[in-house]
Formats: C-alpha cells, structure tokens, sequence
C-alpha cells in the first residue's frame, strides 16, 4: 500500500476561524481646542490596542462534514476530475482509483463509501485482472477528450492500474499517446501538440526516495509554443514534507520564460499547497493555485476536501479558466453538489 494511502488516515481536516477583537473607530476632532477627558482618551487607547494586537483573519480551507455518503456516491472513484483552459487549450487531472487500494473502501468503509458505485462496479470481467469499475472509468476518460465544448487535449491522471491502462489504450483514438509512469499516466493529442522530453523525477521527497513524479515538455503544433507539464501524486502523511519539497523542486527548476502547469492528486488541501509555494519562494510564488471545488473525502472524519489542484505559471500572464463539472462530463454536477453539502438526502437542494 503506497505511503499516500495510508498516510491519509492520519490526516484531520484544518479547522480555522475568524479571530478579531472589537474595534470602534477614534472619534472625530471637530474642534481641536474642546479637551477630550482623560477617561474618553483611555478607552480610545485601549481600543486601538486591541484592534493592532488581533489576530489576522485566517482563511478556511473548502470542504464540509458530509458524513457518509453511501448509495448515493454515483461515480467510479473517489476522487473527482478538475478541468482548466488556458490559451484554447483544454486540460484535465483525475486520481482514477487503482484496483488494489479497493480495500480501503470495501472492508474500511474508510471513506464513507462502502455501498456505493465504487464496489458496485467492482466486478472482475472473466478471469481478467479487469473490472466493470475500469471500463466505465476508461469511458469517462474517452468522454472527456471528445466533450462537444471542451475536448481535453492533455489529461493527466492518477493511480492507474495497468489493466485500466490497457483497457484505455485499446480504446483511445489513434491521435492520443498516453506517457505512463508506475501508477501516472498523461494523454496528449497529437494532433495539437509534440513530446519534446518526458522525465521521471524521483529523489525528491526524502521519506520516500522511490516515489516519482513525471516532468514533460511538450511543444503546441499551432504556434511553437512550449509547454511544461508536472503529473504529480503527493506523498499525503500531514507530519511529512513532502508538500514543501514539491515547492522547493518548482522553485530550484523555475523558468520564469516558460509555461509551467503541475497538476494532480497533491493530498493537501490548498491552503496548505499555497503556503507551501509562497515558502519557497522568497519573493512570493510566481504561480497561481487554482482548486475548483472539494474532490475527495477525509477518511474517517467524512468532511471534504480539495486535494486536486492546478499550479500554473504563464509568462504571458495568460488567464485560466476553470471548468464547471458538467464542462468535463455528464453527472459530475450532482457528485460535486454532495462534497459541498448543497443536497439533501432526497437529492434537491
């Protein structure tokens, strides 16, 4: 079981709150000669006081309680997809579910998620290693790429089991090549863009030395125009620092004339990922962090989360665009709605 999906039971959700103490302005000096008493100029001293030394305000990471979601998970994995567009080109990231991590949800229920489409559909066709889960997730995939709106043209994905990945290469039209690595795989269509170099980083996270991440160069066949690619599954244990060792390798190898998306399933919500970056930086980061809506559940504790982000650098200043669910495939809307807690248990809001 990889570090990632053991590590997330320990993971708590952030809990913030607004802290300020009461503040009322200085009174005005309509006329400077009148005397102001010295008890009026005590409590006006003490105010301002009280008003400097207050906490900030810190922000609430997204997510809510939505406790055991059961029958009414309607989709193949437990992580959503993310979908951006940027410079007409349509991108999306999806932790897929591999096969053998299905424990977590059938006998552990560690999500919530023991009843739901997720074991439905887990359902080994033949004596293959392929589930009906596998085929309808491929289906998805195949959705997305030819969404009437917005095709992806580049689609990063997680946790892909090898039968999954055979069972996508089968059915993938022949302009799309998928780079693989272990469990991360990317699909580009070639028809808008060429493979420059394909790297697998690994080294990075000094907990798990093993564990690798794809970095790819790929050149836009419309307008020469070069584009870095980061497919990344964070190592998720919250007391490791596998979140900053990210950031510090984004900074080490940071091209401020170059197009940069990292994407993937990155097991800290994104207050913790901007943190992250902004520390690794010393002048701010020069990317933008970019989490749609909540694509996961905490196990467990059963609150949302969003874990899937985009982090973009665009030299142009070229703005992103996020995609709404229903711009990546059909019922992804309603699955969105249950991890914000906008349906009841009769569906309507």
């Amino acid at each position: 079981m990889p570090e990632s999906k053991i590590s997330t039971l320990a993971a708590l959700p952030l809990c913030y709150s607004l802290i300020a103490l009461p503040y009322a302005p200085l009174p005005a000096k309509s006329d400077l000669s009148t005397p102001i008493s010295t008890n009026a100029s005590q409590r006006t001293s003490l105010r301002n006081m009280k008003y400097q030394l207050a906490a900030m305000p810190m922000l609430q990471p997204k997510g809510t309680y939505v406790g055991e979601l059961q029958e009414r998970w309607q989709f193949p994995s437990d992580h959503l997809p993310i979908g951006m567009t940027m410079d007409g080109l349509d991108i999306a990231s999806w932790n897929v579910l591999d096969a053998d991590y299905m424990s977590w949800v059938t006998e552990k229920n560690s999500q919530g998620l023991k009843r739901s489409m997720i074991v439905d559909e887990h359902v080994y066709i033949g004596d293959s290693k392929l589930t009906v889960r596998d085929k309808h997730t491929a289906a998805l995939v195949l959705e997305m790429i030819s969404h009437p709106t917005h095709p992806r043209s580049i689609l990063a994905l997680q946790e892909c089991s090898q039968p999954f990945l055979e069972e996508l290469r089968s059915r993938l039209p022949g302009h799309f090549q998928i780079l693989s690595l272990y469990g991360d795989s990317v699909l580009i269509d070639t028809k808008r863009l060429e493979l420059i170099e394909a790297k697998k980083i690994s080294g990075i996270f000094a907990d798990t030395p093993t564990s690798a991440f794809q970095d790819i160069s790929l050149r836009r066949l419309d307008n020469g125009q070069q584009i870095r690619l980061l497919n990344v599954h964070l190592p998720g244990d919250p007391q490791k620092p596998a979140r900053f060792e990210f950031a510090n390798y984004l900074s080490n190898t940071f091209d401020p004339a170059a197009t940069t998306i990292a994407m993937g399933d990155m097991n800290f919500n994104e207050i913790e990922m901007s943190d992250a970056m902004n520390r690794a930086f010393d002048s701010g980061s020069p990317f933008s962090l970019h989490s749609p809506y909540c694509t996961n559940i905490s196990p467990y504790v059963f609150n949302s989360k969003a874990i899937d982000h985009f982090i973009v650098h665009s030299p142009e200043r070229s703005p992103v665009v996020l995609s709404s669910p229903n711009q990546l495939m059909k019922g992804l809307d309603p699955m969105v709605s249950l991890l914000e807690g906008t349906v009841e248990e009769t569906g309507q809001k």
